[in-house]
């Protein structure tokens, strides 16, 4: 039997087209998307998926530290 392989445009229109009504709304309102990969972030979301990227990259983190801090802050040893 020869392998079925998965074309993922028709997966994803196939999908999209049988998507709740509530999930087509949030996925055409306003938000982010990603340059590159498409990925699209609802506005709604757009906080936490933050929160989790930055936990997730350390150096990232460390910078989110800095500018934080960085303004009426003053680093005490």
């Amino acid at each position: 039997m020869p392998e079925m392989i998965e074309n993922r445009m028709v997966v994803d229109s196939e999908w999209d087209w049988n998507a709740p009504v509530e999930v087509k709304e949030k996925l055409r309102g306003t938000g982010y998307k990603e340059i590159g990969t498409g990925i699209f972030v609802p506005d709604e979301d757009a906080y936490d998926y933050a929160l989790e990227r930055i936990s997730q990259d350390g150096d990232m983190k460390q910078e989110f530290v800095k500018w934080f801090y960085s303004g009426d802050w003053v680093k005490e040893d």
